[in-house]
């Protein structure tokens, strides 16, 4: 099976290729680039099977491709064993005119676009979170759930937004985009340095557990949010 995934919202991209990840249960990811890497190591790692028989998985980072074409990358993909899982993501928008879009197709490749949406509900929900609104933050929590959202993709915008707090907190503001830079200042008001490392490592581990199966999907955002709240 090959994905086509593409748009500014990396960090949703991010979340369904660790999704993808775990319905294949453990099996090994290559990472590959195709302005680092060439189309014969991704065949080569298309027809890598394991020892007991796991599906090759895949992941093309096609974010630096630019204006050149990614023919001979395509060619490869149009022989790969059926059995492959290949996740071929940018972290922009890639035009019509791209090789990869204008085959998939041929490739029978799932397409998806993550744009980034600056009024979704995962950013009310957030707000809520690090404002230490907890019926708010339910609330937006079922609102994510009943728009299908993946729990490794609330948690990633948790993280995300832990991080911003944590860029304040020890002085490098400045790398964070002046709409969210406000925000992650007011918030960080409400944490010490020590809480902020201690969520990381909590952060962390749930998400090393949600990805290998060792805690229920229902039970990590709701651990998360309650840590942040406490």
């Amino acid at each position: 099976m090959i994905y086509i995934v593409h748009g500014e919202n990396i960090v949703k991209t991010r979340a369904q290729i660790a999704n993808q990840q775990k319905k294949l249960k453990g099996v090994a990811r290559v990472d590959l680039d195709v302005t680092q890497n060439t189309p014969e190591e991704l065949e080569n790692s298309l027809g890598a099977f394991g020892l007991f028989g796991e599906k090759p998985f895949v992941v093309l980072d096609a974010t630096g491709l630019g204006r050149k074409k990614p023919d001979a990358f395509v060619e490869v993909l149009k022989k790969a064993p059926k059995e492959a899982v290949t996740i071929v993501f940018s972290g922009k928008s890639l035009s019509k005119a791209n090789g990869f879009l204008k085959n998939a197709g041929e490739l029978d490749a799932k397409v998806l676009v993550n744009e980034k949406d600056p009024d979704s509900n995962v950013f009310k929900f957030i707000d809520a979170v690090f404002s230490k609104n907890r019926k708010r933050a339910y609330l937006e929590l079922r609102n994510l759930m009943k728009e299908e959202q993946n729990e490794i993709y609330i948690l990633a915008m948790l993280v995300y937004n832990l991080r911003n707090i944590a860029l304040v907190k020890f002085g490098e503001e400045k790398s964070i985009s002046p709409f969210a830079r406000t925000k992650s200042v007011n918030s960080a008001k409400k944490y010490t340095e020590e809480k902020v490392m201690e969520l990381y490592g909590l952060f962390y581990s749930l998400d090393k557990k949600l990805k290998t199966g060792e805690i229920e999907s229902e039970v990590a955002v709701p651990l998360a949010i309650e840590a942040v709240l406490n």
